[in-house]
C-alpha cells in the first residue's frame, strides 16, 4: 500500500480517490522512500496528457489504494536511491514515465512534489538541459511511434491522423517524414492548417470545410489509404471511415468530441468492405509488450535527445503551480495548438 513505506514528511499532490469519486483535488501525502531498484525524484515538470485527464477524473485506468496522486510522466532530478542503483544517480536529472518499467507498481504520480519511481523507467538528460523541454518523453513519443510500426507492418505509406495540431501531431508529422510516411493531417481551424503546412505536412485538412469529405475520400483514393489514427471520435469517425479503401483500419486512442466512435449506422460498409475500428491504448500495445520493441523506441528517444530534440523536445504554453490543478484541466485543451500545458510542483512562486 501507499502508506507503509513512505517518510514522515509530507508533499503537495494532485489526487484522486480510488473510484474518481470527487476527483482530482489538491492534497498532502508522505514523501516516498525509494525501495530496492526504485529512486525519489523531486519533480521538476510534468506536462498534463488527455490521458492525465481521463485518469484524474476516473474515466481511464484505475488504482489499488487511495489517496492516488496523478500525472503519468515528468522530468527531475534524483535525490535518494533505494538499494542496487548506482549513488552516482543522485543529483542527475531524468526524464520518467513509470509504466515503461516491467515491475513498477507506483505506475503513476508525477503531478507531486516528489515521486518514487523504478531507476530502469529512467531516461538521463545532460545536465544543462531543461526538465521542462524532456517533461513528455513518453507517452506521446511511444504513442506515435507505435503508430509509425503499425504503419510499417502494415506497409502503409500515408496514415490519417486526427487532432493532427497538437504537441503529439507535430512530432508525427516530423518522425513520418523521416521515416517515410506522410500524415493525411486533419485540424479544425484555418490557421492550423497553414501552421502544419509550414512544419512540412504534405497533406493538411480542416473538418470544418463543406468540401472536407470530398477532399478525403479523392486524397485516400489517390494514395491508396488504409489507416488512421483518431483522437477525436465522435461523428468524424465514421467520415473518415466511409473516405477510406476497403481492409482498412481505424484506431482510436482518445475521444475529444466528448463521445465515443458513432459507428452504429455504419455496421454494413464496415461488414461489406472490411474496415475495422480498434481500440488503441499504449500500455498494451506491441510497443510496450515486447521488449525488444521496447527498447527500439527507448532508444530512439534517447538518441532524440543527444540530438538536441528535434522530434520530442516540448514547446510549452503555459506553466502552472499544483494548486491551480482546476484551471490548467480546463486551459490545455483550449493550449494543445500552441504546446503543452505543463506543472512545475516546486518552481517558487514568482515564476508564474
Amino acid at each position: 500500500g501507499i502508506n507503509a513505506e513512505y517518510m514522515g514528511i509530507m508533499m503537495k499532490g494532485v489526487l484522486r480517490t480510488k473510484t474518481g469519486a470527487d476527483s482530482p483535488f489538491i492534497g498532502e501525502v508522505p514523501i516516498p522512500k525509494p525501495t530496492p531498484g526504485y529512486v525519489l525524484i523531486k519533480v521538476m515538470a510534468a506536462p498534463i496528457n488527455p490521458s492525465d485527464e481521463y485518469f484524474s477524473k476516473g474515466s481511464y485506468g484505475s488504482t489499488a489504494f487511495e489517496p492516488y496522486v496523478c500525472g503519468f510522466e515528468g522530468a527531475g532530478i534524483i535525490t535518494e536511491v533505494g538499494e542496487g542503483v548506482p549513488a552516482a544517480a543522485v543529483g542527475k536529472k531524468v526524464t520518467v514515465w513509470p509504466g515503461v518499467s516491467t515491475h513498477s507498481s507506483d505506475k503513476i504520480g508525477m503531478w507531486s512534489q516528489f515521486a518514487r519511481v523504478p531507476f530502469d523507467a529512467c531516461v538521463m538528460l545532460g545536465d544543462a538541459e531543461n526538465c521542462e523541454d524532456y517533461c513528455g518523453l513518453f507517452v506521446n513519443p511511444l504513442t506515435l511511434l507505435a503508430f509509425i510500426s503499425i504503419a510499417k507492418k502494415m506497409k502503409e505509406k500515408t496514415i490519417i491522423h486526427t487532432g493532427a495540431a497538437s504537441s503529439l501531431g507535430k512530432s508525427l508529422i516530423k518522425v513520418g517524414l523521416a521515416e517515410g510516411i506522410d500524415v493525411i493531417c486533419i485540424v479544425r481551424r484555418p490557421e492550423q492548417v497553414k501552421a502544419l503546412s509550414e512544419l512540412g505536412a504534405k497533406y493538411v485538412l480542416n473538418q470544418n470545410d463543406s468540401t472536407f469529405q470530398t477532399q478525403l475520400q479523392e486524397l485516400c483514393l489517390k494514395l491508396n489509404v488504409h489507416l488512421a489514427f483518431d483522437c477525436v471520435v465522435g461523428d468524424l469517425t465514421p467520415k473518415i471511415m466511409h473516405a477510406m479503401c476497403a481492409n482498412s483500419a481505424i484506431y482510436t486512442y482518445g475521444f475529444l468530441s466528448g463521445t465515443g466512435a458513432k459507428m452504429e449506422d455504419h455496421k454494413e460498409e464496415m461488414l461489406k468492405d472490411n474496415k475495422r475500428v480498434i481500440s488503441f491504448v499504449v500500455m498494451n500495445d506491441h510497443i510496450m509488450k515486447d521488449p525488444e520493441e521496447k527498447k527500439k523506441a527507448l532508444a530512439y528517444i534517447s538518441d532524440d535527445i543527444k540530438k538536441g530534440g528535434p522530434f520530442f523536445k516540448l514547446t510549452i504554453a503555459k506553466k502552472y503551480k499544483l494548486e491551480d490543478y482546476k484551471e490548467a484541466l480546463v486551459k490545455y485543451k483550449e493550449l494543445a495548438s500552441q504546446g503543452k500545458t505543463i506543472f512545475m510542483p516546486n518552481a517558487q512562486d514568482h515564476f508564474f
